[in-house]
């Protein structure tokens, strides 16, 4: 798991930043070849649907779809796979865009609960592509096991914009977390609340 992560993180990154354009291009890719599929936008991808912020590293969704149906479809829309992991199934588009696919309700050691796809936003529908950003919560969880500068400053920013309801997320990340691979899952919680605190006292 530890070398996944590594990979994830480093190996196949955009060099460039992927921002709407890419996303669009995407997803309409996928959209002419008329084929029925549910992708949950995550991490940097549900913040740029909801203008949080410009750009991220990669494309990044969870679908319901089988891995095999996945590579069907990515194949014949013309992308590349690097990497055939289910864990974090990685395709690039035109070479230089780099998608991110999880299966289910596993991201990266992280289980979501039964309610996460009653709880995520459905946002448009482009052709038979069924569009939702994943919820908030799990969205956030993922970044706090995580953890990195980055991620931290994008937990606050969807925080501020999407008024989210932190006792909520509290209660739901202490309910996931002793059963995932998230390491020092209590000091990440605690760092994240030290980090809105003080977040919060600058604003004010």
């Amino acid at each position: 798991m530890n070398k996944c992560i590594k990979m994830y993180e480093n190996k196949y990154k955009n060099i460039t930043e992927t921002g709407i354009t890419e996303l669009d291009l995407f997803l309409q890719l996928l959209a002419d070849l008329d084929t029925e599929i549910e992708l949950f936008a995550i991490g940097g991808t549900a913040m740029i649907l909801k203008n949080i912020k410009e750009a991220t590293k990669d494309i990044d969704f969870i679908t319901t779809s089988k891995q095999e149906d996945i590579r069907k479809l990515f194949n014949l829309a013309g992308l590349k796979e690097k990497s055939e992991s289910r864990t974090c199934n990685i395709w690039h588009m035109n070479e230089t865009i780099r998608i991110d696919i999880f299966y289910g309700s596993f991201i990266m050691g992280t289980q979501f609960p039964d309610d996460w796809k009653s709880l995520s936003e459905h946002i448009k529908n482009i052709g038979k592509i069924k569009l939702f950003i994943l919820n908030w919560f799990d969205i956030i969880i993922t970044k706090i096991d995580r953890s990195e500068k980055r991620d931290i400053d994008d937990i606050i920013a969807i925080i501020k914009k999407e008024k989210i309801d932190f006792k909520f997320l509290k209660n739901r990340y202490y309910e996931i977390a002793p059963t995932s691979l998230i390491a020092d899952y209590d000091i990440k919680f605690k760092h994240l609340e030290w980090k809105l605190k003080n977040d919060i006292s600058k604003t004010n």
